[in-house]
């Protein structure tokens, strides 16, 4: 599958979005059923997954290291500026859920 670049961004923020709102709500309803406090875990997990958002968002392969590498030992500064923009675009999807979670639980960022 042949992906435009911008369609690979809009992917990148999407799924870092997708698992830091997704894993948080996930944990909240289980401290929910488990007789927790399910807005403390919530604003918990946002702040927890904001990581692991981007990192499954950017690393799906051995592809994103290949291209830091090219960029930074052979010279292809394309290559590089593209997986900095990758990140980048991810870190901003990790980062608007974490933003609504915090919004919506009561408690400002």
């Amino acid at each position: 599958m042949d992906d435009s670049f911008a369609a690979k961004l809009l992917a990148n923020f999407l799924i870092a979005l997708g698992v830091t709102l997704g894993g948080s709500l996930s944990g909240a309803a289980a401290s929910l059923l488990a007789g927790g406090h399910p807005l403390d875990r919530l604003r918990y997990l946002s702040e927890d997954l904001r990581l692991w958002g981007i990192l499954v968002a950017v690393s799906g392969s051995f592809e994103p290291l290949r291209h830091l590498e090219q960029g930074l030992l052979f010279g292809q500064g394309r290559a590089l500026a593209r997986q900095v923009v990758s990140l980048v675009v991810a870190m901003a999807g990790a980062n608007v859920a974490y933003f609504l979670i915090q919004t919506v639980a009561g408690r400002r960022p």
